[in-house]
């Protein structure tokens, strides 16, 4: 395991698959948080911790864990104080308002009233902006500098939601990829480009361990880093330049047709 102490409030830590499967874990235990990750946790936060010179008593320990393309496993640790905190509460407060403003009985009741795709769609936007909103509570880090400069926590927005990033050297990896996954539960798609490289954004909404495990499977195959609930997609959209803004997946699987 290789630590990499950031600053004075933020270690990255790379696990490798090989060294996991050695203690007898798995990536996707890491990152579910299984219940025989806990002696694993245990000893990550007390090497991260004197890393950090952190204080339990006074001060909050905050990780985000992602699955690389290799297998491999990323974890961000952030030590947050009361100042820290206070800023964190005050984006939640303010994203919660707009939550509530964009979920009024009205918003719900213009869904209700529309039929067939427009339904879908309708549904898919007021998720989405919902996200978006939470994404941006945990997408910057504790100064507000963008998320590849300091990384912070991850987040989980809806029980079965998950945000999927995937980075291609060209369109035609993007193209492969999104006619495989078409058929999943993926309820919004983004194409961004960023320094020449490609980075396909989606969200899909499942919770079954089969479609879960074909969507990392194809990104594994035929992207060049897969990242789940990463803060690293909300830089991408905030400075990459926006190539398909909606439904990518279906125009890229139509482009690879």
């Amino acid at each position: 395991m290789i630590i990499v102490k950031m600053n004075d409030t933020t270690v990255e830590c790379n696990i490798a698959a090989s060294e996991l499967h050695e203690i007898g874990l798995t990536p996707e235990a890491v990152i579910s948080g299984a219940e025989n990750t806990t002696s694993f946790f245990a000893q990550l936060n007390k090497e991260v911790g004197a890393q950090l010179d952190y204080d339990p008593e006074t001060e909050v320990m905050m990780m985000s864990k992602n699955m690389m393309m290799d297998g491999s496993v990323r974890i961000f640790a952030v030590k947050m104080t009361n100042e820290d905190i206070q800023k964190a509460t005050d984006r939640i407060r303010g994203a919660a308002e707009t939550i509530l403003k964009t979920l009024t009985q009205e918003k719900v009741q213009e869904i209700k009233e529309k039929t067939g795709r427009d339904k879908g769609i309708a549904l898919n936007e007021v998720i989405t902006n919902v996200t978006d909103t939470i994404n941006r509570i945990y997408g910057r880090g504790l100064d507000d500098k963008p998320v590849l400069d300091q990384s912070n926590t991850s987040y989980q927005p809806l029980t079965d939601y998950a945000k999927y990033m995937m980075e291609f050297e060209g369109m035609d990896e993007a193209k492969r990829f999104a006619k495989v996954v078409q058929r999943l539960p993926i309820v919004d798609s983004h194409l961004y480009k960023y320094e020449g490289r490609y980075y396909l954004i989606t969200g899909l909404m499942s919770a079954e361990e089969s479609i879960i495990y074909d969507m990392r499977r194809a990104g594994v195959e035929y992207s060049e880093m897969m990242t789940v609930n990463s803060p690293e997609a909300m830089f991408i959209e905030e400075h990459g330049d926006a190539l398909i803004k909606e439904d990518a997946i279906v125009h890229l699987a139509d482009l690879a047709r």
